[in-house]
C-alpha cells in the first residue's frame, strides 16, 4: 500500500493484473483516477480515497466526450455545471464542468447574455473541451444538438 496521486502509473496490465475501482488503462498500463492508497487484492489493483469518499466512476472524462449536467451557478462570464453522465453511463458523484462564454456557441459571442440562455437547475448537454483547471472540465455547447435539454 503506498499513497498515489492521479495519473501516476500503478503498473503494467497482464493476464494476471487487473485494473479496479479509482484506476483506468492507457497503452497497456494501470494508472491511478483519484488520489489516494494504492492496494493490490487477488490481481486486481485499485485506489481508495483516504477521505472516505466514494469514487466518482471507473471512466474516466476524455475530450469529445458527451455529458450531461445540471447548472449550478452563473456569472456573467461563465456557468457552473455538476456533470451528472458521461456516455450514457450515470455517475455515483457528479464531476464539476465549467461552461465559458466564449464555448457556448461559435458565433456573435459578444452579444451572449449568460442569465438569458442558463438558469440554476437547467439540464444541459454539453462536450469536454479540455481537461480544464484543476477544478473543472472545461465543456461547450457550440456543436448541433448541445445546448439546454430542460429548462428550470
Amino acid at each position: 500500500m503506498s499513497v498515489v496521486l492521479p495519473g501516476q502509473r500503478l503498473g503494467a496490465l497482464s493476464d494476471a493484473t487487473t485494473a479496479g475501482e479509482g484506476t483506468y488503462v492507457l497503452n497497456g498500463n494501470i494508472f491511478a483516477s483519484v488520489a489516494g492508497t494504492s492496494s493490490t487484492t487477488n490481481g486486481v489493483v485499485s485506489v481508495q480515497r483516504s477521505n472516505g469518499k466514494r469514487i466518482a466512476t471507473e471512466y474516466v472524462l476524455q475530450l469529445d466526450d458527451t455529458i450531461v449536467g445540471k447548472v449550478t451557478k452563473l456569472t456573467t462570464t461563465q456557468v457552473f455545471v455538476d456533470i451528472l453522465s458521461v456516455r450514457d453511463v450515470v455517475l455515483r458523484e457528479p464531476f464539476a464542468g465549467t461552461l465559458r462564454k466564449e464555448d457556448v456557441r461559435p458565433m456573435d459571442i459578444d452579444k451572449i447574455v449568460l442569465e438569458e440562455l442558463f438558469h440554476p437547475g437547467d439540464v444541459i448537454k454539453a462536450a469536454v473541451l479540455s481537461m480544464g483547471d484543476s477544478r473543472a472540465y472545461y465543456l461547450s455547447t457550440a456543436k448541433p444538438g448541445l445546448g439546454v435539454m430542460h429548462m428550470q
